[in-house]
């Protein structure tokens, strides 16, 4: 399937560049705006997502390096999600993102210091995200480096995790009752979004990973009905542990060959 890719400053020495990354989507660049659906965006800023159903001037566009994103990569130290990884003075262990989306907490995790090895299987979604990881890789932001990311199924990969957490952050159902971000509502509309947890969950704990995460919204159902041996409670959000065994310093070595290619 080839997207619809706006570009109406024609920077295409920028822009091809930038899209060699992303050898995974077909992109038909043009001028114009389209009347309906989603196309994808270029300018300064890099990558971005849009619909025609939405506002023109909003869109779906990832930012390590500065506004709210990168404040919390800065801020954040002891919160629920590197708790619930198992990060302890001394230890870090390597973590599978089985289901990566926008990278708001893979980033938080490899500034940490966590290796991290990311999976999304959203062709556009991976876009935006390595689109956004090679802005900050430009500017010298130091986690990246921590990070790989590959626009795959994990469903085809998890057999291979032999060490580490696995963490499984299912997209949240339409049907909250807090209203979704704008993000959240292009990305409910999307193909190639809708996930299988449950068969994720279940190929986790058949895996070597040491350790398995799953985050819930606080009040949602175990995920497959399975009962986690303990929970970490964040303010909106809950992590559900699996524990396979204990975390080690083997459990902080990187994911070597598993996202290649």
């Amino acid at each position: 399937m080839s997207w619809i890719g706006v570009d109406q400053l024609c920077q295409v020495v920028s822009r091809d560049t930038a899209m060699a990354h992303i050898h995974w989507l077909s992109v038909h660049w043009q001028v114009d705006v389209p009347d309906s659906g989603h196309y994808l965006w270029w300018d300064d800023k890099g990558l971005s997502l849009k619909s025609a159903a939405f506002d023109f001037r909003s869109s779906v566009h990832v930012d390590f390096v500065e506004g709210t994103r990168a404040r919390r990569i800065r801020a954040v130290t002891g919160e629920a999600l590197t708790r619930a990884m198992g990060c302890q003075k001394g230890l870090r262990p390597a973590i599978f993102d089985a289901t990566a989306g926008l990278g708001g907490d893979l980033s938080v995790l490899a500034n940490i210091g966590c290796a991290v090895s990311a999976v999304e299987r959203q062709p556009v979604v991976a876009a935006l995200l390595r689109d956004a990881l090679r802005r900050a890789e430009n500017s010298d932001t130091g986690w990246c480096e921590r990070v790989q990311m590959k626009c795959a199924d994990s469903l085809d990969l998890m057999s291979h995790v032999s060490h580490g957490v696995v963490y499984i952050d299912p997209m949240f159902p339409k049907d909250r009752k807090t209203a979704p971000s704008l993000s959240m509502q292009v990305l409910h509309t999307l193909g190639g979004t809708t996930e299988k947890p449950e068969r994720l969950l279940d190929a986790a704990l058949d895996s070597g990973a040491a350790r398995v995460v799953v985050k819930r919204p606080i009040k949602a159902d175990f995920l497959a009905g399975r009962v986690p041996s303990s929970q970490v409670m964040g303010k909106t959000v809950r992590f559900d542990l699996y524990p396979r065994r204990k975390l080690t310093d083997e459990d902080s070595h990187p994911h070597q060959g598993l996202i290649d290619g």
